[in-house]
């Protein structure tokens, strides 16, 4: 029974092993290299100590510690979530190899023997239910898969040093071994499909980036082409009030046509400076008063919205200030504000309407458009999902506009239907 249960774990630890490696080359994904070179130490491990093939029981065990503490430094993000513990872990490795090649000079690697060496993970437990805490999912599965392990080998350390002798003196570790192989195998792949995901998402970013970056060139240049024409037409202006003050001091029409058409001209030009200096690239973050946001979409949109007969209304009951991106938190602003003028004029509204609120460090923005099919409205935040004809929508719009809020800003943005229309909800708290 023993020699058919030896066989499986071997047989299964070799598929799960190549199951990996293939997996690493194919990600260069650090995890999945760490997490076979130990599994690799461990099974040198198990056949020393199963007088299969002979090799050199310290050292596979040093290597196997060393490659665990790696692998759960890239697998629990701990660069990121615990910067602190990731540089400990580096030199704890470090500073325990140079310990076993002291012990191995002195010819005293028998104290090795004496260490109960799972006690070394149980720390990790702890810091994994904190890192899933933070929102890292698969830090459960090595909660699970890890808890189990330890557990196991435990109970192996409690029967080795008490000669209980119940089982053959592998087979305890080695059945945890298998269950945290198969848990943390699954758990790699959704690790890997998560960074797949990201990396998506930061493609997408840098595509969103880069056309409004390169928006903001060309307005730019269109305002610099403008500049010129627009100071010369506003010298003829100025020429012919001139005029008409020394030649026809009575005439009061034709001044104030020109007065007026001043005044187009300063608004033309403060126009063109807004839309450049709205589509620059933002990159640098800052504290602002979110109200100040509302404000700068509402400049870009509110011609567009008047031309259509849309009343936007703005309630700032309590403004607050964030430290993020101002621009960003403007776009995604207008992008909201530009889905609902649209959702407005294809369901034909009368008294077309949209409010936003600032409140409670949220932003709310409502209108009457009849609200979103209880069908779709899960989907809507959904990478190419549009509800618009072909060619007039990409569906990237509501999805880049998660990705700033949840990914850059760290806030929540959700949406639901309330009286008789959308209702989206940025959620800084």
């Amino acid at each position: 029974m023993n020699e058919i249960f030896l066989g499986f774990y071997y047989g299964v630890m070799t598929s799960i092993l190549l199951y990996n490696f293939q997996w690493y080359m194919n990600s260069k994904e650090k995890s999945y290299l760490y997490y076979v070179l130990m599994h690799f130490s461990l099974v040198l491990m198990y056949l020393n100590s199963s007088d299969i093939f002979t090799t050199s029981l310290p050292i596979a065990g040093i290597l196997a510690l060393i490659f665990s503490l790696f692998f759960i430094k890239e697998f629990l993000n701990l660069n990121i979530y615990y910067k602190h513990i990731d540089r400990f872990i580096k030199k704890f490795a470090i500073g325990f190899f140079i310990f076993f090649i002291l012990l191995y000079i002195s010819d005293t690697l028998f104290i090795l023997s004496k260490i109960p060496f799972f006690l070394i993970f149980v720390p990790f437990l702890i810091i994994a239910y904190k890192v899933y805490k933070k929102g890292y999912d698969p830090a459960k599965y090595f909660l699970i898969a890890w808890g189990v392990y330890i557990f196991c080998l435990f109970l192996a350390y409690i029967n080795k040093s008490y000669d209980y002798m119940f089982f053959a003196k592998n087979v305890i570790p080695q059945v945890g071994n298998l269950f945290e192989t198969l848990i943390l195998s699954f758990a790699l792949s959704v690790k890997t499909k998560q960074l797949i995901t990201e990396k998506k998402e930061q493609e997408q970013m840098l595509i969103h980036q880069s056309r409004l970056a390169s928006m903001g060139e060309m307005l730019a240049n269109i305002s610099h082409q403008w500049r010129q024409p627009l100071n010369r037409i506003a010298s003829f202006i100025m020429n012919m009030q001139l005029h008409i003050m020394d030649n026809y001091e009575d005439e009061k029409y034709l001044n104030k046509k020109l007065v007026e058409s001043q005044h187009q001209l300063e608004y033309m030009s403060s126009t063109i400076d807004d839309f450049t200096e709205f589509y620059k690239k933002d990159k640098q973050k800052e504290e602002f008063f979110v109200s100040g946001a509302v404000e700068n979409s509402y400049t870009i949109i509110d011609s567009s919205l008047r031309t259509n007969n849309i009343d936007l209304e703005i309630k700032v009951i309590n403004d607050f200030k964030i430290n993020s991106y101002k621009k960003e938190l403007s776009q995604v602003l207008l992008n909201l504000i530009q889905n609902a003028k649209d959702a407005l004029l294809i369901n034909q509204i009368k008294n077309p309407k949209i409010i936003i609120t600032i409140d409670q460090n949220k932003i709310f923005i409502q209108d009457n458009a009849k609200g979103i099919h209880s069908d779709i409205i899960n989907k809507i935040f959904d990478p190419y999902f549009t509800t618009k004809e072909k060619h007039k929508g990409t569906g990237l719009g509501l999805y880049m506009s998660k990705v700033i809020i949840e990914k850059n800003m760290k806030a929540k943005i959700t949406v639901e239907n309330q009286n008789d229309g959308a209702f989206f909800i940025i959620d800084f708290t």
